[in-house]
């Protein structure tokens, strides 16, 4: 009877021990995930980041929760910053991940790929028991496909080889079909790859589509998360537009920002140095006639376009200033540029491009920039430095529109001075 209790005993003991591992091994997880993290922000504050810390880059700013930022993912270096906080500083990544996936060379591609199965193992193994896939672990998930999809290409000869245009008829069929129809189709494909071959169904050609097909989706579901996070981005300005709006009210002053740290280059001065770019605040928006109304606004609300845009500001330093200032004594500041991202999700006609027009001010020093999109949006207008702009992509010149995003950035043409 005694050896009977010891043996229980001891049973009850290993029991014991392996609920303790099970809650060990779960923290240790939770642990490598949050170095995972920790080293991608890292990477990204200090301005060395690699293809995946781009990928992760809006995840890490808009797709964790507090609970995660504040205890899993609560960044320090040093100690002399939270990282975590510092991305908060940075802009939003505008290109949709598959789009800067289609860049990358094969051994890139294959780096990446490595990381990816990273962030997706630590995801998976930190979640509880019987928890659903989270969304984070979802945009990990369609990456890898994509980014397999991509290898594949690159493997079997690239975007001219005989391969991409048989992988580019299939992708005719996904055309023009909504997501549940997709989804239908892949269990319809399910359902003929589950028969007995029989001669009359091409398996290999159905397997290859039903591959495709899971890419196109995983390809939508990115797109769907990156539209979700860029709101998120907006969301955020608009709060900081009402604090800061709130604290004029209540006569604070907006904290000021970190000093800028001196470039030592040839010269005793850089380029750069001192350029900084904030984000344009309500008061440049220009308020436009609404007495004029809409041809379409008896069958469509009106509404204004969200939007997030930035000025840069910094130092000229053209020949005159060069001769007249320096590093210790510089020249005074002036606005180099602007950034405008306009949000227009919902168009009733997408296929038309929004456009942006310059119209006078009250002052030949300004001009307004409207820009127009048709319903159900309403035209908005900012007023901005009337300078000749550098239409050069080199020079940071972009203009397009993808994804329900107009994105119009410039800089202003640099007059060199001549004695």
């Amino acid at each position: 009877e005694r050896d009977e209790m010891e043996r229980l005993r001891a049973e009850e003991s290993r029991m014991k021990e392996l609920e303790n591992y099970d809650e060990w091994a779960r923290k240790e997880e939770e642990f490598h995930l949050e170095q995972q993290r920790k080293r991608s922000a890292i990477r990204l504050v200090e301005g060395r980041e690699k293809p995946i810390d781009v990928l992760a880059k809006n995840l890490l700013m808009f797709g964790l929760t507090d609970e995660e930022k504040s205890h899993r993912a609560a960044v320090k270096y040093k100690e002399r910053y939270n990282a975590l906080d510092q991305l908060d500083k940075l802009e939003a990544e505008l290109e949709e991940p598959h789009k800067i996936i289609r860049v990358l060379k094969l051994a890139e591609l294959k780096e990446l790929l490595v990381d990816i199965d990273a962030f997706r193992m630590l995801e998976r193994q930190g979640m509880s028991e019987g928890e659903s896939k989270t969304t984070i672990l979802k945009y990990w998930d369609s990456l890898n496909i994509v980014t397999n999809d991509e290898i594949k290409l690159l493997q079997n000869g690239g975007e001219d080889s005989q391969y991409a245009k048989k992988i580019a008829s299939i992708k005719e069929i996904f055309a023009d079909q909504s997501k549940p129809a997709l989804l239908k189709m892949g269990e319809e494909i399910d359902a003929k790859l589950a028969k007995p071959h029989d001669g009359i169904i091409d398996k290999p050609y159905w397997r290859q589509v039903k591959e495709q097909l899971n890419v196109h989706l995983s390809k939508i579901d990115l797109s769907e998360l990156h539209s979700k996070m860029l709101v998120r981005q907006i969301e955020r300005l608009e709060q900081r537009k009402h604090e800061l709006a709130q604290q004029k009210k209540d006569g604070k002053d907006e904290p000021a920002g970190e000093p800028n740290q001196p470039s030592m280059v040839p010269a005793n001065v850089s380029p750069d140095f001192g350029n900084r770019e904030d984000e344009l605040g309500e008061t440049d928006e220009v308020a436009l006639d609404a007495s004029k109304g809409y041809s379409w606004q008896d069958r469509y609300v009106p509404r204004k376009p969200r939007y997030f845009n930035r000025v840069k500001t910094g130092y000229d330093w053209n020949k005159y200033n060069q001769t007249h200032y320096d590093h210790d004594n510089p020249p005074p500041k002036t606005v180099q540029g602007y950034k405008f991202n306009i949000f227009y999700p919902d168009l009733v006609d997408p296929s038309k491009t929004p456009q942006f027009f310059i119209e006078p001010a009250d002052s030949n020093d300004f001009c307004i920039l409207r820009f127009h999109a048709g319903p159900p949006y309403e035209d908005v207008a900012f007023k901005i430095i009337n300078r000749e702009w550098n239409r050069s992509r080199k020079r940071g010149f972009k203009c397009t529109f993808e994804r329900g995003v107009l994105s119009l950035y410039f800089n202003f043409t640099t007059h060199w001075y001549r004695r």
